[in-house]
């Protein structure tokens, strides 16, 4: 395990240094109009070890018959290959290039493939006229590598499944580094239904976010099983969120190390909110003399509509904060301040704001070894409506009954309310049938 960790981080330090100094190559592509559409790079360049070779996407000569899968016929099936049998070429989308690969797409098919999103670069592939197509990295010889870098975006509409087969080095990595991943249609597998006994891995970090229709039994592989298994490992500011209640399967996935935190020196915080029926997973650093440690949590607050919110934490040593709202960063504006700060204040507060606010401390002056280690608290925020109604004091006669009724004109008609009988004291009735805008007259009567 730690040594396939060490090993992807000299990986990642190879191709972020060979892609600044990457040429720039023009985007000149047309619409595909056939199936199967391979992988086949002649424009090529390598770091500066030589140790990765590159090629664009969005380079016809790299695609055989010179046509680049950018925006095809939503009504045909067609299959995208990102790599010829036993390919080695990084396949690069970036520069900010729009890319929209409808049907299938293979990454690794029939051998080694590497899909690389990065520098801005908006990716989407399983789009088809005939329903969303799975897309597979890894498969079903691989092994086969996804990285979405920063400030980079991949979609897949159905399902994504890495490292599926029956070869042992059929391994499948997805590496979301300060990018985005989202699969809105389908579920993630690592190792689905995969039986060559290989380890598959999935890295969110750096910032980065999953977005997940639903979580499966395989997403992680099945602990225990003969076949594959899948490892996800979540890192500073980064975050999964499943659109369902996925707490059944974390215990499980965190026991057996498939499920973990910061290279496995963290622990999962796994969260449910039933407000917008997300499951959402953070990694809390592990603890050291750098590590944030809070002093002041910030804890529940009931606020009525229209009032002020206000969270407050601390935390030591740190020198950042950010406060977010069900996972998503807040920034100041609209009646929101402080929301890089130690002291979150919410003036205004409606009822879209109720949900669960959460605060990242940051030490980023920490050691090189736990510069990103961060620590977080969480709490919730609930805003209540109050209304004003009308009260009715009878002094009435011990042992009496009166009956208070109400009408909408002082000529009635008039409606009975509340029937009560007088004791030592004054009898209170109020109204709380009374809208704020109704104008009403009232009366009491003895029967």
């Amino acid at each position: 395990m730690k040594t396939k960790i060490s090993s992807f981080r000299q990986f990642k330090t190879l191709f972020l240094a060979s892609l600044l100094a990457a040429p720039m190559l023009a985007f000149n592509a047309m619409a595909a109009t056939r199936e199967d559409i391979q992988w086949s790079p002649l424009d090529t360049w390598t770091d500066d070890t030589g140790t990765n070779i590159y090629a664009a996407w969005d380079d016809s000569n790299n695609w055989q018959g010179g046509v680049v899968p950018v925006v095809v016929d939503i009504n045909q099936p067609f299959t995208f290959y990102n790599a010829a049998y036993n390919s080695t070429v990084i396949c690069v989308v970036s520069n900010n290039t729009q890319v929209t690969a409808v049907g299938q797409l293979m990454c690794g098919f029939g051998g080694t493939g590497t899909l690389l999103i990065t520098n801005g670069a908006h990716f989407q592939a399983g789009f088809s006229g005939f329903g969303d197509s799975w897309t597979g990295i890894g498969f079903v010889a691989g092994p086969g590598t996804l990285i979405v870098g920063p400030g980079s975006d991949a979609t897949f509409a159905g399902h994504l499944w890495v490292g599926q087969g029956p070869n042992v080095n059929n391994q499948g990595t997805v590496v979301v580094n300060g990018g985005t991943l989202h699969i809105p249609g389908g579920e993630l597998g690592v190792s689905w239904n995969g039986n060559g006994g290989a380890t598959n891995y999935i890295y969110v970090t750096n910032g980065a976010s999953v977005f997940l229709r639903d979580w499966s039994a395989q997403t992680l592989g099945q602990p225990g099983s003969p076949g594959n298994i899948g490892i996800m490992d979540i890192g500073a500011n980064s975050q999964v969120v499943i659109t369902n209640n996925a707490l059944s399967y974390m215990p499980v996935l965190i026991a057996s190390n498939q499920l973990i935190a910061f290279e496995g020196h963290g622990t999962i915080s796994a969260v449910y909110n039933p407000g917008n029926n997300t499951t959402v997973l953070t990694a809390l650093a592990p603890p050291g003399p750098t590590t944030p440690v809070f002093s002041a949590q910030p804890t529940n607050v009931i606020v009525t509509l229209g009032g002020t919110a206000t969270f407050t934490a601390a935390a030591s040593p740190a020198n950042s904060y950010q406060w977010m709202f069900n996972s998503a960063p807040l920034t100041n504006g609209n009646g929101i301040s402080g929301a890089t700060t130690a002291t979150l204040t919410i003036a205004n507060f409606k009822a879209a704001q109720t949900g669960v606010y959460s605060v990242v401390a940051t030490n980023s002056a920490a050691s090189p070894s736990d510069r990103n280690y961060t620590s977080s608290q969480t709490a919730t925020a609930t805003g209540e409506s109050f209304n004003l109604y009308p009260v009715i004091t009878i002094n009435g006669i011990n042992g009496s009954t009166y009956v208070s009724q109400y009408a909408t004109s002082a000529s009635g008609p008039y409606t009975s309310f509340s029937t009560n009988t007088a004791g030592t004291g004054p009898i209170i009735v109020v109204d709380t049938t009374s809208p704020l805008s109704m104008a009403k007259f009232y009366r009491v009567l003895q029967p």
